[in-house]
C-alpha cells in the first residue's frame, strides 16, 4: 500500500503555455542585461510549463485528492476514498470548428479516456490519448498499482 500520483493533463491552457515561453525569452535577455526582475519573467515561465493537474490515491490512509502536482509536490485538498470499482477505456469523438471570414471547416477526432469508477458512482477522469494502444498501457498500470480490473469499453456503442 502506497502513495500513487497520477498527472491527468497540463494544469495551463495552450495560450498560457506559449505566453509562458514568451516570458522565457524576455527573461532571459533581461537577466543577461543585468535586470534582475528578469529571473522573475523566468521563474514564472518554467512554473506555466511543469504545472500539472493531478490526481493523489492514498491507499495506506484511504484518502484520495485531486489538485495541481508542481515539480514533485502535490498540492490538492484529500477526501475520503469510497472504494476502487474499475477502470475503463473509452473512445470519445470530439469536433473542433475553425471558422474564417470566407469558409468554416468543422475537424472531427477520436481520443481514447481513461476513467476510474469509484464505489460511491463518482468516476475521475485520468488520462486521455489519440493513440489505444499506448492509453492501454497507462490504464494498465494504473491498474496494476490500484489493484482494480480494468475494462476496455473502445468498441461499446452507446
Amino acid at each position: 500500500m502506497a502513495t500513487y500520483i497520477y498527472k491527468t493533463g497540463k494544469y495551463f491552457s495552450g495560450g498560457a503555455r506559449m505566453l509562458g515561453w514568451v516570458l522565457a525569452v524576455i527573461g532571459v535577455v533581461a537577466v543577461v542585461k543585468g535586470v534582475v526582475a528578469g529571473a522573475l519573467l523566468f521563474s514564472a515561465a518554467i512554473i506555466t510549463q511543469l504545472t500539472y493537474a493531478a490526481v493523489k490515491f492514498d491507499l495506506k490512509r484511504a484518502t484520495f485528492g485531486q489538485g495541481v502536482q508542481l515539480f514533485a509536490y502535490f498540492f490538492g485538498a484529500d477526501q475520503p476514498l469510497p472504494g476502487l470499482d474499475f477502470l475503463y477505456l473509452k473512445r470519445n469523438n470530439y469536433s473542433q470548428v475553425a471558422e474564417s471570414r470566407g469558409s468554416m471547416a468543422t475537424f472531427y477526432s477520436s481520443r481514447f479516456d481513461g476513467f476510474l469508477q469509484l464505489a460511491d458512482g463518482t468516476r475521475l477522469h485520468l488520462l486521455q490519448h489519440r493513440i489505444k494502444e499506448v492509453a492501454l498501457q497507462h490504464m494498465e498500470k494504473i491498474a496494476q498499482d490500484l489493484d482494480v480490473p480494468l475494462r476496455d469499453l473502445t468498441d461499446v456503442r452507446p
